[in-house]
């Protein structure tokens, strides 16, 4: 009789202590969430680092107090308290360290000395003239794709051009490279093209020739169609969807879609600020992790991407690392960009000359490539063997020559492409 009424007074104060600890694990994992909560609520709200922290761990302690009183006739509260709450603000402290404080490399733009525009728009602008006899009288400007991912393996392409007598400048967007940094909110279409139509006037050029690449493309796109008299002929390779209402199933090819998915999975710290910036949370992201780290994690996430997965057995060459990335233009452009007026009305009326490159292995859908041939009344298309996304690196012969040709007026080098299906799906 005195060992069963042992038993039972044992059992119910070991479910009384697992019930303790059980309670403790759930105040830790709550004051977590609400420790974030606060931290990217304040630094959205303050674009104040330290404040934000401050406030975060305010939080966290008086979520654990609060759930402690829950649980005052608990065995070993005070204990349970302790643990409770050096656990929460450890985790807490580690994971934002994780997230937003640990160092990434940072590889700034190197290469050729590079020059500056100090514009009127308030954008200090890098950019390097390709030297050569200039017998030609537009100047060629180079817009590089991302936004934010000014290019450095051209070279070969623009020299090229400055031989066939142009007067060649490849320039870093503003956000990237060694051209100004600006306020998030300041990264839209309309400054990009603002910016250009700056260059323009800064190089006393009636007209000049655009040659984008990627997002370049687009932004050639949307500057033609905001100021169709300046553009003396256009180059676009492998160019972004011309608007957000072109392809709301997406832009990518299939073997796209899986390796971008892929590598997110992959970068899950570049994932993660990503999507809290994309989602309305750029400040807050842009106040908690430095520039050179969000632009580190950029660079890392857009180098294991596979430039070529539109041809599902491509090999890819091997690429040089990225350079003079900036993370928050990239994110602030796209977002502006897809609220944009669509070019296309605009530019089915405009009557510049425009050359389109399209690759057999980019990652972008045909379609997105063929929607600037449709558009453009003056269009030609080519399409260019064996080259994925980065199609004017991959090629900067076959390329260089057939954009010469076409600027100078020679024979192309190819029949131009005029079916509506892709050229390798015939």
């Amino acid at each position: 009789m005195n060992d069963s009424a042992s038993a039972n007074r044992v059992r119910p104060g070991r479910l009384r202590i697992a019930s303790a600890w059980l309670l403790a694990a759930i105040t830790v994992f709550i004051a977590v969430l609400l420790y974030f909560a606060a931290l990217l609520l304040t630094a959205q709200a303050t674009e104040n680092a330290l404040l934000s922290y401050v406030v975060a761990v305010l939080v966290a302690f008086v979520c654990v107090f609060g759930l402690a009183r829950l649980s005052v006739r608990l065995p070993d509260g005070r204990r349970r308290l302790t643990v409770s709450l050096t656990v929460s603000l450890l985790l807490a402290a580690g994971l934002s360290w994780a997230w937003f404080g640990a160092p990434a490399t940072h590889t700034p733009l190197a290469g050729p000395a590079v020059q500056h525009w100090d514009l009127p728009t308030g954008s200090r602008i890098g950019y390097v003239r390709t030297a050569g006899t200039v017998t030609r009288p537009e100047p060629v400007l180079l817009v590089h794709g991302g936004p934010g991912s000014p290019s450095t393996t051209i070279d070969g392409f623009a020299e090229r051009l400055a031989a066939a007598g142009f007067a060649v400048y490849s320039y870093q967007q503003v956000g990237a490279g060694q051209s100004s940094r600006l306020d998030p909110e300041d990264y839209t279409l309309d400054r990009h093209v603002a910016d250009l139509e700056a260059i323009r006037q800064q190089l006393a050029a009636p007209k000049m020739v655009l040659i984008g690449s990627s997002w370049g493309g687009q932004l050639t796109a949307h500057y033609m169609a905001t100021h169709p008299g300046n553009v003396a002929q256009a180059v676009v390779a492998s160019p972004g969807a011309m608007s957000s209402d072109s392809f709301t199933d997406g832009s990518l090819t299939p073997n796209g879609q899986n390796d971008q998915a892929d590598k997110f999975a992959e970068h899950t710290r570049f994932a993660a600020t990503y999507f809290l910036a994309q989602f309305g949370g750029l400040r807050a992201a842009g106040t908690l992790m430095p520039a050179d780290t969000a632009d580190a994690l950029y660079q890392q996430f857009v180098h294991s991407l596979n430039m070529s997965s539109g041809c599902p057995d491509a090999a890819e060459a091997e690429r040089p690392a990225p350079a003079g990335y900036g993370l928050w233009v990239n994110i602030a452009t796209t977002a502006s960009a897809s609220k944009a007026t669509d070019p296309r009305p605009a530019l089915r009326h405009n009557p510049t000359p425009v050359l389109v490159l399209r690759a057999q292995c980019d990652y972008l859908r045909w379609e997105v490539t063929r929607e600037y041939r449709d558009t453009f009344p003056q269009a030609t298309m080519l399409a260019v063997e064996g080259a994925g996304h980065t199609v004017l690196a991959d090629k900067p012969l076959d390329t260089g020559g057939a954009v010469a040709a076409f600027l100078t007026g020679e024979a192309l080098p190819a029949k131009p492409y005029t079916a509506t299906e892709s050229p390798w799906q015939r």
